[in-house]
């Protein structure tokens, strides 16, 4: 079938009755979903009516140029809306595939969150650790002149949270400048399950994305200090300072 081509459109209608209207092929279109361009026909709204015998139509489809808007387009209609005569369905209440796809990728994405935590924990509360061995006589020594054990805690604290903040500077800036050129190169990808066609994908990075990498440098950079920060404050001071003699 190609366009201009003529054909017949055998329907059964909202009686039960058969219909049929020949009708030329405009275009043809297609979408993300296979099982959708499948089905999928496009007709004028009068022909439509026409062919199905009806005056009005049993469905609406509200197209949004923004989709976060959905929720609030939801509840204003259900508002104006008359509740006995439509019902107001959000298009993730259908997209069945899609919620599990979300869930899926998800749950995938927290595991490499967790394995990213732990890598950071092991190698910052090392550092830290190195850090402490190798300023033991230090620390020996301005715990000897008076200095409190709480001032030593905060004073390796503090340090591991400079890292953080300016590991996650400088982490989140690389993360968001590769993801630019990567857009701007894109990425061929296969037909995914359920598609007919590839597609270029590229790489969104959203404020909440990059407050979430940022938050998770310096939560965990902050709590690998800690063990190393408290092995400082409870040295011996006399075992300190005779550390590398």
């Amino acid at each position: 079938m190609e366009p201009g081509d003529d054909i017949v459109l055998l329907v059964t209608t909202a009686s039960g009755g058969p219909n049929a209207i020949e009708i030329k092929v405009a275009g043809i279109f297609f979408t993300a979903s296979k099982e959708f361009d499948d089905n999928a026909l496009r007709l004028p709204i009068e022909l439509a009516r026409k062919l199905m015998r009806v005056d009005g139509a049993t469905s609406w489809v509200v197209l949004l140029d923004r989709t976060e808007q959905t929720k609030a387009t939801v509840e204003h209609l259900r508002e104006v809306l008359p509740t006995e005569s439509f019902q107001v369905i959000p298009w993730t209440d259908l997209a069945d595939f899609y919620n599990k796809t979300v869930l899926l990728y998800s749950k995938q994405i927290n595991l490499m969150k967790y394995i990213i935590a732990t890598l950071i924990l092991l190698t910052i509360s090392n550092t830290q650790t190195m850090s402490v061995l190798e300023r033991t006589t230090e620390i020996g020594t301005i715990m000897a002149i008076g200095q409190r054990r709480s001032r030593v805690l905060s004073t390796f604290l503090v340090e591991g949270v400079l890292i953080g903040v300016i590991g996650g500077v400088v982490g989140v800036s690389a993360g968001w400048l590769l993801a630019t050129i990567i857009s701007v190169v894109g990425i061929p990808m296969p037909p995914a399950p359920g598609m007919t066609t590839g597609f270029t994908a590229e790489i969104l990075v959203t404020s909440g994305m990059a407050i979430d990498a940022f938050v998770l440098a310096l939560v965990t950079t902050l709590l690998a200090s800690t063990l190393p920060a408290g092995r400082a404050s409870r040295m011996n001071i006399v075992d300190a300072l005779r550390f590398n003699q």
